[in-house]
Order: structure tokens, then C-alpha cells, then sequence
């Protein structure tokens, strides 16, 4: 055989074709040579001129291929009788064609290329107009010129001959419906795969039950990854699906480098980490791109879809895009809530205690929508019963921190202290305030002599602030060492995870699975060339059963 060539170098395949036509040149030369003919004498011309066969050198290549055929094992006596008498320049006009038909259904597809390259290259005429078409592609050693741009375009035929033009143009000439049936049992897979890449084998075509269990597993990842089970894909190793499926899941994913889409997609939705957004925007397919550029925009004055809304999984890059600068409704979704509340406890621990109070008053008046989980509501009424007691309130206070009661005895221990405070006398009584708040920290923050060290440091040169900052380190201190502990400050917020974002894997800005990438290599020239063998023995069909017909001067009619 002849070495393998890439079938995207045009160099190699031509190199290739040459290297063949020389070694068949090299064969006829040593058949002539032995037989020692010289010269064709005219009588024999003439004869065989009535086959079709016309000059010296064709009467010299067909003796030479009839020889070669008498010699074909599992041919009858008969036809083998008719070569032989042919080949000895005794051709019979009404048998030979049948003979040489019979004599090459009797080798292998390789024989009948070879033979079918001679016949075409000595220029007989043995082949219907239509077969000659064909045969000048099968022949030719740049097929995919002739089929794309050259006169052999149109030029269509069986089987293997389609699957030839769409292998020798690498998919681009497509395998008609009809014939992918009988080509997809035998046909190479880097062939398939040409189809595949070009859009000429779809998964209504179902070609994978025509291929044994690894090819047809592959082949169904190529075309119908959604039938993929998270089983299947670990067994073909295909690290994207699986890294989809670890996502979706919520699993950690074990990060890459560079990143891919399923990286950033965790950092941006499942972290909130916006400064990344620009990356997977460009990695993201069309779909889920023009998702997240909607997000975006929607983040300018917090109006997105429903569809959007309801998608917790998007909510903390939702509430990280956005940041309000006015009040906000927590009636029109459940995502309102949580920001709104969010924004209340944000402005109660930056000190602006008034606004704190106004955010949270809208959970229970002001709007007609529907109302926030009991949950929320009772952290937002605790934060209003905070700022009336910080306000000096009590009554207000006692007031909201009942109702809050109402939603969970969580509140019980905030109604207990008001009504401490109110039952003692004003100059006696504690300060409402919770230092932790007033610090900027989460109520019984484990960080607060740390962060009470940072904000003295940048407190330097104002003396008042420090002593500020003192005084809320004294009360914390002294907390910590009472029985009571932290219980003697106004607790806020409740329930600390009601603040906090849904940990859920988003539906929206996923994208779907793609099929599995080409892991085959391009066609070799040995495939190549065993396709092109089966396109041959199809020839056999447009062999003529008698020879051309010729007019009064010798030429075929």
C-alpha cells in the first residue's frame, strides 16, 4: 500500500496519486516486456477497433488487463476461456464484456480499482457515459477539485461513491439520505466525522445504531448529547459535560487553566464576583449572552423579567450588580424583599438609623403587592422596633418587637429587654444601642476586637471617635464576661441566614450541552483509498454488456 497522506494536504494526496501511476506504468512495462511485443500489426487493430479499443497502446494495456483477469482465482472456466482468447488477440465482440464483468466480481475491491484505473487510463471505453463520469473522479488524484469546482459538480452515483465525494471534500459534498443506511455500517469514522462537522449526518439519521457500543456512544455524544447519562460521559472522559453537571449540582469545581465558562460561571453567579463579568460574557454561547447583558441592564434601576426574578439561583449576582440609592418596594418579588431588607440592615449598621426605619416600615404599608415571608417581615419589624428604642421609643419599640413576636418566639428575648428598660428609671437605664451595630459588625461578630483596632488606627488624630470607639469595646468587653452575655444587647439581626442569598443553581445563563468535539483524526489516505476501492466495484454496474457502437468511419456513435 501506498504511505498515508493527510487528507487536507493537497501536496500529499497528489504525491500519492503519482507514486500509484508510476508503479502501475512500472507493470505494464514489465508485462509488455515479457510478452515481447513489439509491435500491434493492423489486423489487430482493426479488431479490436470494433471493441472500442482504439491505437497501439490501448490494444498493448488491454491485453496486458485481460491477461491479468484470466488469471483471477474463482473465475468459471467460460469467461476465463474468453479472456485468455482475447488476451492472445482473438478477442470474441459479443462475450468479452461479460467475461471481463464476471472476472472482476471475482477479485477484491482493490483488483477492481486497479483494473478499472488501467481501462481508464488506456482511455476504453467499456463504461456507460454516466459510469465514465463517475470513473473520472475515482481516477482522478485531485478528486475534491472536480467535485467542488470542476465539470464533475453534479456528478452523483451509489452508495460508495457518494461517500467517496463526501470523504475526498472532507463533508463538504453531502451523503445523500437515501444511501447513509448502507455506508454507515462500514464507513470510516473520521468519514462520519467529516459529515458530522459539516451538518450532513443529523440525529434523526440515528447512525449509531448501525455502529458497535464505543462507536455508537461517541457518535451519540457528537449528535445527541442530552441522551448522554452522567455514567456514559465519564466513560467517554469528556471533562465539559461533566464539568456542566458538577455545576448544575452545585459541586466545587476544580478550577482550570485558563478558565473556562464553568469557572467563571461560578465566580460570577455563585460568588457574585461582577469584576468578571466582562470574561464570561465573551465565553458564554449567543443565548445565555444576551441572558447576562439583560441582567446587566435590568441592574440599572432593579427591573428585570419575571422569568428573571424568580431565578434565585441569579440573585446574588442580581443584588450585586445592583446597588439602590432609594427606598425599595419589597412587595413586587420575593427578591425585593431580600434586597430591601438587606438595605434596611446595611443602613442600620452605617448609623442612619432614620432611613434604616423607612425602609423597613414598606414591608407593612405603602404598597398593595404581596407581602414578604413571615421570616423577612419579622427581621424588618425588629429592625424598626431597634431604631425606635435607639430613638427612645420604648412604647414603639415594645410595639413592633410584639408583632415580630407574632412571627417566632426569636423576637421573645428583644420584647423582654425593652420592658426591662421601660420598667427602669431613664438615668439608670442601659443604652440601647447594640454595639456591634454601632461598630458595623454582625451581632456577636467574633471579630470585633480586630475590626475595633482597624477603625482605631484610622481614627488617628480624632480623639472623639476614638473614644467612641472605646466605649463600644468597653460594653462588648464587659458583655463577654457577664452571665448574661450578648443577650444584654437588642439582637438584630434574628436569624443572620434570612439576610443572606439563596445558595441554588441558577436555570437561567446555563448553557445547554454541546455535542462532544471531533476526537478523530482526519481521513488517511489508506481510508480514503479503500472508500475509493468500494466506489470502483460499483463501476461494475455501468459496464457496458456490448461494446460502443461505431459509425461508417470507425468513430463511436
Amino acid at each position: 500500500m501506498y504511505e498515508e497522506f493527510e487528507l487536507e494536504d493537497p501536496a500529499a494526496r497528489r504525491r500519492a496519486a503519482i507514486a500509484a501511476e508510476k508503479d502501475r506504468l512500472a507493470r505494464d512495462r514489465e508485462r509488455r516486456e515479457s510478452r515481447g511485443l513489439t509491435a500491434v500489426s493492423g489486423f489487430l487493430r482493426r479488431k479490436w477497433g470494433w471493441l472500442g479499443v482504439d491505437g497501439d497502446d490501448a490494444v498493448t494495456a488491454v491485453h496486458g488487463i485481460l491477461d491479468e483477469l484470466s488469471r483471477s482465482d474463482g473465475l468459471a472456466e467460460e469467461p476465463r476461456a474468453v479472456l485468455r482468447a482475447a488476451a492472445a488477440g482473438t478477442p470474441d465482440r459479443e462475450a468479452l464484456l461479460p467475461a471481463v464483468r464476471a472476472a472482476l466480481e471475482s477479485v477484491t475491491p482493490e483488483e477492481v480499482l486497479a483494473q478499472i484505473r488501467s481501462l481508464w487510463k488506456a482511455e476504453i471505453p467499456w463504461l456507460t457515459a454516466a459510469g465514465a463520469e463517475r470513473c473520472r473522479v475515482i481516477c482522478s488524484s485531485a478528486p475534491s477539485l472536480l467535485l467542488v469546482s470542476g465539470r464533475s459538480r453534479g456528478v452523483s452515483g451509489g452508495p460508495a461513491f457518494s461517500l467517496f465525494a463526501a470523504a475526498a471534500t472532507q463533508g463538504a459534498v453531502p451523503v445523500p439520505t437515501r444511501h447513509l443506511p448502507d455506508i454507515l455500517r462500514w464507513a470510516p469514522m473520521p468519514a462520519l466525522d467529516d459529515l458530522v462537522d459539516h451538518g450532513g449526518l443529523l440525529p434523526e439519521d440515528t447512525p449509531w445504531e448501525r455502529r458497535d457500543k464505543d462507536e455508537a456512544l461517541y457518535l451519540r455524544a457528537r449528535l445527541a448529547p442530552e441522551t448522554i447519562s452522567s455514567e456514559e460521559a465519564a466513560t467517554l472522559e469528556w471533562a465539559d459535560y461533566l464539568r456542566r453537571e458538577a455545576f448544575l449540582n452545585g459541586a466545587r469545581l476544580e478550577r482550570l487553566e485558563p478558565v473556562d465558562v464553568w469557572d467563571l460561571l461560578y465566580d460570577v453567579v455563585a460568588d457574585g464576583d461582577v469584576t468578571r463579568i466582562n470574561e464570561l460574557d465573551t465565553l458564554l454561547p449567543r443565548t445565555q449572552q444576551i441572558q447576562l447583558r439583560d441582567i446587566r441592564s435590568g441592574a440599572v434601576n432593579g427591573e428585570w423579567p419575571r422569568e428573571t426574578v424568580v431565578d434565585s439561583g441569579l440573585w446574588l449576582l442580581m443584588a450585586s450588580l445592583w446597588q439602590p440609592q432609594q427606598s425599595v418596594n419589597p412587595q413586587l418579588s420575593s427578591f425585593h424583599a431580600l434586597v430591601a431588607l438587606n438595605r434596611a440592615y446595611d443602613l442600620l449598621k452605617a448609623g442612619r438609623l432614620e432611613q434604616a426605619a423607612k425602609q423597613a416600615e414598606r414591608f407593612e404599608k405603602g404598597a398593595t403587592g404581596r407581602r414578604a415571608d413571615a421570616g423577612i417581615r419579622q427581621e424588618a419589624l425588629t429592625i424598626r422596633a431597634y431604631v425606635a428604642a435607639v430613638e427612645g421609643n420604648l412604647d414603639t419599640a415594645e410595639t413592633h418587637a410584639r408583632t415580630a413576636v407574632g412571627f417566632g418566639e426569636q423576637a421573645a428575648p428583644n420584647v423582654a429587654l425593652v420592658r426591662s428598660w421601660k420598667a427602669t428609671p431613664k438615668n439608670r437605664r442601659d443604652r440601647a444601642t447594640n454595639p456591634f451595630i454601632e461598630l458595623g459588625l454582625d451581632h456577636g461578630s467574633f471579630r470585633w476586637e480586630k475590626h475595633c483596632r482597624e477603625l482605631f488606627r484610622q481614627a488617628e488624630g480624632d480623639h472623639a471617635l476614638q473614644a467612641w470607639i472605646n466605649e463600644a469595646e468597653e460594653r462588648i468587653r464587659a458583655a463577654q464576661g457577664g452571665d448574661a452575655g450578648f443577650s444584654v444587647f437588642f439582637r438584630i439581626p434574628l436569624e443572620p441566614e434570612r439576610y443572606l442569598m439563596p445558595d441554588t443553581v441558577p436555570t437561567t445563563l446555563v448553557p445547554p450541552v454541546k455535542g462532544l468535539a471531533r476526537r478523530t483524526p482526519s481521513l488517511s489516505g489508506e481510508q480514503l483509498e479503500q472508500i475509493r476501492a468500494r466506489a470502483a466495484v460499483e463501476l461494475l454496474d455501468d459496464l457496458r454488456t456490448t461494446p460502443p457502437r461505431l459509425d461508417r468511419h470507425g468513430q463511436r456513435a
